[in-house]
């Protein structure tokens, strides 16, 4: 079974963003030249400044009655990690966690092996944690009956880790599980509820949380049973148990509310300077942070230019890799490139690891 499998985000690398006067056209004629080569279904959203940019395509439900709006929370995949991240980030401004900290002062039932890997290292992949980017048959009912994250402490800790830890990078759902996991027993608060209190109450986020609601955007894939061939036409998501969302992803959010997620991040409302730049670390410029994220039926971004006062929001309710693109193409955009549209990748359905 497919597990939250997406990509982490590269970098931008241009000196400067595009004027505010130019938004409107630079960004438009982009998404349209982008959607000829993979049909969009979604919710994109920007700004510089005070300068915005929204557009709407598609539906939001299955029998295409439903127009995609504004306000419709959409699943978010591995996007959802950025709420983990914040939190820890709050946890470090509020003395309760360090970054070069072992995850066993917080997690001492991990095995000794643990006892190298910090929360730093959780954070950006590079702690050798288990991938489980795809679940494996066993792992179901676990993540099914779990009603915290550290109730999914014993699954992670009990797969082998991948590598030895801080000796290359790999994308871990299993990391930010613990994460979650560091996040209640700081905190003394189930994860659900201090991302809620903690980070989308203050910010008027009432569209955002961890259930669908009657008015989310419905999950549309293509994906079938095992050995099936996809289907013609992308049908409602089956909605298993295990793909709960969780500390690894897949909570729900509309475009005006990672607005207003974006808009913090960008200043210190959340988090001090000093902590923003550890957890989202400065890898060249201009300063990005943020991720895509992909499961069946969800295919999200989310990037802010903290030092550059601008963002960028991608929410889709189809597989992989139509909003991923759409986020690539707009974000060289944003870094004051000129538009590179992308045809989807040569790859099997579903993408892996995309």
């Amino acid at each position: 079974m497919r597990f939250l499998a997406l990509s982490l985000a590269l970098v931008g690398s241009a000196p400067a963003l595009p004027a505010e006067g130019s938004l409107q056209r630079d960004l438009g004629s982009c998404a349209a030249e982008q959607s000829k080569l993979a049909p969009f279904n979604g919710f994109i959203s920007a700004g510089v400044g005070d300068a915005r940019f929204e557009q709407a395509s598609g539906f939001a439900d299955a029998r295409g009655v439903v127009p995609i709006a504004r306000s419709t929370p959409f699943r978010l995949a591995s996007v959802g990690k950025l709420f983990t991240q914040v939190a820890i980030g709050m946890l470090v401004d509020a003395g309760k966690v360090r970054l070069d900290e072992s995850v066993r002062r917080h997690l001492p039932e991990l095995p000794e092996r643990f006892a190298p890997i910090t929360i730093a290292l959780l954070l950006e992949h590079r702690s050798g944690v288990t991938p489980m980017t795809h679940l494996e048959m066993d792992d179901d009912p676990v993540m099914a009956g779990a009603r915290t994250a550290r109730d999914l402490v014993a699954l992670v800790a009990a797969k082998p880790l991948s590598f030895e830890p801080a000796s290359r990078s790999e994308y871990s759902n299993g990391g930010y599980l613990l994460l979650g996991a560091v996040i209640e027993a700081a905190s003394g608060k189930n994860y659900r509820d201090f991302v809620a209190q903690q980070i989308f109450a203050p910010l008027g986020m009432g569209s955002s949380g961890f259930e669908p609601g009657a008015n989310a955007a419905v999950p549309m894939t293509r994906l079938t049973g095992p050995g099936q061939p996809p289907s013609a036409k992308p049908q409602p998501r089956i909605e298993f148990a295990a793909l709960k969302a969780s500390s690894a992803g897949d909570a729900l959010s509309s475009a005006a509310d990672m607005e207003a997620f974006a808009r913090a991040l960008i200043g210190d409302r959340l988090l001090t300077a000093s902590t923003k730049a550890a957890v989202f670390p400065v890898r060249s410029q201009p300063w990005r942070a943020g991720q895509a994220g992909g499961a069946p039926g969800s295919n999200t971004g989310f990037w802010v230019y903290p030092d550059r006062g601008a963002w960028l929001v991608v929410l889709s309710n189809l597989d992989p890799p139509a909003g991923e693109l759409m986020g690539s193409a707009l974000s060289a955009v944003l870094a004051g490139q000129a538009c590179k549209t992308l045809a989807p990748r040569a790859m099997p359905f579903p993408p892996q690891g995309g």
